[in-house]
């Protein structure tokens, strides 16, 4: 009985995951001057599931070359988007740095918008196509204000006022 015990436990303890349990992304957007900087953290992990998702192919995305590959340029424009209108073309992101802590994927993007726009149309639908609990935090400063904004697999966008 002891003997099958410590080996269930064995068992267990060999099964662990180091999965986190959240499915979570919190963005901060900065406007200002006709700028926006963009702070977008991540997991890593969750990244290569939507990759062997979409390619039933495992990815390590702690290796750079990995990292910048098309389908995660085309992947994040396709599922982040920050627009002046709805209706209208997305803000050219740039991405200016992506960095890895442990299991942490920080990505750094700036855009430059045109003229001086009453609001901005923000779409995030990250990941909400690979896991249905993901939630998408957006917290969006425009001069002394802030706006926290949640987006999941039922809300992809919102409107952000700047007048």
């Amino acid at each position: 009985m002891k003997r099958t015990f410590v080996l269930l436990i064995l068992s267990l303890a060999l099964l662990r995951t180091d999965a986190h349990p959240l499915h979570l992304s919190i963005t901060n957007i900065t406007y200002e001057n006709g700028k926006l900087n963009v702070i977008m953290k991540t997991f890593r992990d969750d990244w290569e599931i939507a990759y062997f998702h979409y390619h039933s192919r495992i990815i390590d995305f702690t290796e750079r070359e990995n990292r910048e590959i098309p389908w995660f340029r085309e992947y994040l424009a396709s599922k982040f988007r920050v627009a002046v209108g709805q209706e209208d073309r997305p803000l050219q992101l740039v991405t200016d740095t992506l960095t890895l802590d442990g299991d942490d994927m920080t990505i750094q993007m700036h855009a430059e918008t045109p003229g001086e726009p009453n609001s901005l149309y923000l779409y995030n639908a990250l990941l909400t196509d690979i896991y249905p609990d993901q939630t998408n935090l957006v917290i969006f400063g425009y001069g002394n204000k802030q706006t926290g904004i949640k987006f999941d697999i039922k809300t992809h966008d919102a409107e952000v006022p700047l007048r």
